[in-house]
């Protein structure tokens, strides 16, 4: 079949390359002209010229195509665009999410499980995987650890073979992800919570995001998900995990640097002990991971096994080292939920100090930076607020003193940075001996090796000049 695909954006690409996979001849048209695409996505669209597809950029006009038998047509592009009429006028087939899902369903002959929820999904991916490699499984793992954009991470594993060499996958499913695979048949799906965040893309609605996250209970033959999503779930099948609560299908404590489960499942109940390295977070997130582990029917041992052996994730609770008598860690929380959950990891002796730099918040949508900051004032005795978006490149001051003026009412020093260099020397002049440094902020997913870069070269700098 002679497909276009119209519109080379987050989704497009990713649908251009599965169609192409599966045999068809495929185009791929956009007003862009090559060097209009950031770099990252340059290079993506050579690999897919090399693959095969037919790059047709800088074009204008989108219903100048001709001799073709399918069209799917990137979300962005308006409805009432003029290629949605040039569809119905020449009677041709319309290629839907559903059709791309399908395909990828097909491709993916494996169980597979996914995560999906606001907050936690990649260290939950990462720790379901660990549990599934103890058990012996070959594990395809998909996160944001691998690239920003989760769909085309799975097509590239796909492409790759990466399923073929595997006896599970594991995918992390953000909300755009889940509108691309809407289709695709899940052994187990998990929302580990759904919070406020991403509205700008839902025309503000909170109700369009749930419904979208929500996307994956059809097609999930067993569903898990956190206590705080039982409003949202009502009437439906669920597997509840929640901390030392009688009500859930599984609860969790801590204690004694152990992680304790006890289970309820239908036909199968228990409980165990492991050891647990970890804080914070990482707690419910294991839980999580514990309860898919047992909705799936694996051993006891094996979910022991895992918990005790998994080590974190890059940028997520992150002990960095020790400068100048200045414990240093980085973690990317960035919505308030989220944020409070790795504050509160942070107590301090009362002569020690919390230093948080911040990195843009807004990343690809725009955040409340103002609660953000009203959060952080709560917590911090300085607070270094960088206008970068490390997501987008872009500096904007205007979101940095945002921040600022959330943390109005509090006694904590207050500085606004245009880069995080910058902001992780003042991190060392404003702070001595014995207190903690930590960074926040959607960079460290997003561009996590750069700004994390460039937040040690600016401390160790400060080292040199303040210590």
């Amino acid at each position: 079949m002679k497909c276009v695909v119209i519109g080379a954006g987050n989704a497009g690409r990713p649908a251009a390359r599965i169609l192409n996979y599966a045999g068809h001849q495929v185009q791929i048209t956009d007003e862009k002209e090559m060097e209009d695409f950031p770099e990252s996505v340059q290079k993506t669209l050579h690999k897919m010229a090399e693959e095969g597809v037919n790059l047709h950029l800088g074009l204008d006009d989108p219903t100048n195509i001709e001799d073709v038998d399918a069209v799917y047509i990137s979300p962005n592009i308006p409805k009432d665009s003029p290629i949605r009429h040039y569809l119905i006028d020449n009677e041709l087939k319309l290629i839907i999410n559903q059709d791309i899902a399908k395909i990828m369903d097909t491709a993916i002959n494996v169980d597979v499980i996914g995560v999906t929820g606001t907050l936690g999904k990649t260290s939950t991916t990462h720790i379901i995987s660990e549990i599934f490699e103890n058990a012996g499984y070959n594990v395809w793992t998909c996160s944001s650890l691998s690239g920003n954009l989760l769909s085309e991470v799975i097509v590239d594993g796909i492409i790759n073979g990466d399923h073929l060499k595997s006896d599970i996958a594991v995918l992390e499913l953000p909300h755009g992800t889940i509108r691309l695979l809407s289709e695709l048949k899940l052994k187990v799906g998990l929302i580990t919570n759904i919070y406020s965040d991403h509205l700008s893309e839902f025309e503000g609605s909170l109700e369009k995001y749930i419904n979208r996250k929500l996307m994956i209970v059809p097609s999930s033959e067993m569903i898990v998900a956190s206590s705080q999503c039982r409003d949202k779930l009502k009437e439906l099948t669920v597997l509840y995990y929640c901390s030392q609560n009688s009500d859930c299908d599984v609860s969790g404590y801590l204690k004694d640097g152990n992680i304790g489960i006890k289970y309820k499942l239908k036909g199968r109940e228990g409980e165990f002990e492991t050891e647990f390295n970890l804080k914070g977070y990482y707690f419910e997130n294991s839980l999580a991971a514990a309860t898919v582990a047992l909705a799936y029917g694996l051993k006891e041992e094996s979910i022991k096994q895992g918990l005790m052996k998994f080590k974190g994730i890059p940028g997520h609770l992150e002990y960095i080292g020790n400068y100048s008598g200045r414990d240093v860690h980085f973690d990317a929380a960035f919505v308030p939920e989220g944020i409070i959950s790795t504050l509160k990891q942070f107590s301090q002796a009362d002569d020690s100090d919390l230093i948080i730099l911040i990195d843009n918040p807004d990343s690809t949508n725009p955040r409340d930076k103002f609660e953000i900051g009203k959060v952080l004032g709560e917590y911090a005795q300085v607070i270094i607020a960088s206008g970068y978006n490390e997501t987008t490149g872009i500096l904007d001051m205007k979101s940095a003193h945002e921040v600022l003026e959330g943390a109005k009412d509090s006694d904590a020093l207050k500085i606004a940075t245009e880069d995080m260099i910058t902001a992780g020397e003042y991190s060392i002049k404003h702070s001595k001996p014995g207190d903690i440094i930590l960074h926040i902020g959607p960079g460290a997913i997003t561009n996590y090796e750069d700004l994390k870069s460039k937040m040690m070269k600016g401390i160790e700098e400060g080292c040199k000049k303040y210590s």
